[in-house]
């Protein structure tokens, strides 16, 4: 009898337990339940910036609740990526990632966190291709002329970049690297003063994304020598790739994707990735998206993660072959 009522009173215990934590799964208010934070690692009006805009409209449709985007500029993406790393891990945080979110890891060992460790990967959607820009009022209209005017100068032709270390960095040091002439980059805080300054002619080139130079082109401020697609872009079918001028592996992209702290909840995690891929399936956005130059490509979270391992490999062997340092 004794045995009887210990296994009932055990059984009871276990029915209560199982209630209370019934109970308090049903207590948790649906996901999302209040405004969800997009943090974007760059300023307001660059080509991330307008396509986290997009997509936080959307989701917004999406996810039933509004999705905010916080512009955290600095450090090269450092840190907007550090605050998302010190969010709560509840879902109501999202990262957006580029290739600069990799690369400046390849350049600093002391980063205040680590991104395939302190995150989970919750899609991929996307990328879009660089273009090869010189000054509108310039002569240079090849990159024959560009490796002429390489010769003409003891430091060789200068390029600017956004930053020390960031794609537009990267991308030019293995460019004149494969080109055989010297380099000299220049680096600015951001794109537009860069870009600025090429329109100026102070630098010879730079490469920037496709979101941004075909707004350039149409404001005449520069001229296009090529872009880094597989194929030629619709919008300037007269602008050769770089595999056209015999650059056949030199095709970087800048590739957009999102992700949320580690340790969210993994059905968190799935509603967010179901959410953006509505977001960049619908017709509207599909083609708004291409619009802005971007091939939508969606990578599930193992295959963004993946992903990102490769570039992460890919963008340091450039650093190391190109000796390149923090300056």
């Amino acid at each position: 009898m004794r045995k009887i009522l210990n296994m009932l009173a055990r059984t009871a215990a276990a029915l209560a337990g199982t209630a209370c934590l019934a109970a308090a799964v049903m207590a948790q208010p649906a996901f999302p339940s209040r405004p969800l934070k997009l943090i974007v690692p760059f300023p307001a009006g660059g080509s991330s910036d307008i396509l986290a805009r997009a997509f936080a409209e959307k989701l917004q449709a999406e996810l039933g609740q509004p999705v905010v985007v916080d512009n955290r500029a600095g450090g090269n993406t450092v840190i907007g990526t550090q605050a998302a790393a010190s969010a709560k891990p509840d879902g109501y945080t999202i990262l957006q990632v580029t290739p600069n979110s990799v690369t400046v890891g390849s350049l600093r060992s002391n980063l205040p966190y680590d991104l395939e460790r302190d995150f989970t990967p919750v899609l991929g959607v996307g990328a879009v291709p660089l273009m090869l820009v010189v000054p509108a009022m310039s002569n240079t209209r090849s990159i024959a002329d560009l490796a002429a005017a390489a010769k003409t100068s003891p430091s060789g032709i200068t390029y600017g970049s956004g930053g020390i270390g960031s794609l537009g960095h990267l991308v030019p040091a293995r460019f004149v690297r494969d080109l055989g002439v010297t380099g000299t980059h220049v680096p600015y805080r951001g794109v537009a003063p860069a870009v600025q300054d090429v329109a100026a002619g102070r630098v010879q080139f730079m490469f920037v994304s496709s979101l941004e130079g075909m707004q350039m082109t149409k404001t005449g401020m520069v001229r296009v020598l090529a872009v880094t697609s597989g194929q030629r872009l619709p919008n300037l079918p007269k602008v050769p790739t770089m595999a056209e001028l015999g650059f056949a592996d030199f095709k970087p992209v800048v590739w957009y994707g999102f992700m949320v702290p580690a340790h969210t909840p993994p059905v968190i995690t799935a509603r967010l990735a179901k959410a953006f891929a509505n977001a960049a399936g619908d017709p509207a956005m599909r083609e708004h998206l291409m619009a802005l130059g971007l091939s939508v490509e969606i990578r599930d979270a193992t295959a963004f993660g993946k992903y990102l391992r490769e570039e992460t490999m890919r963008w340091t062997r450039v650093v190391r072959d190109n000796d390149i340092r923090m300056e």
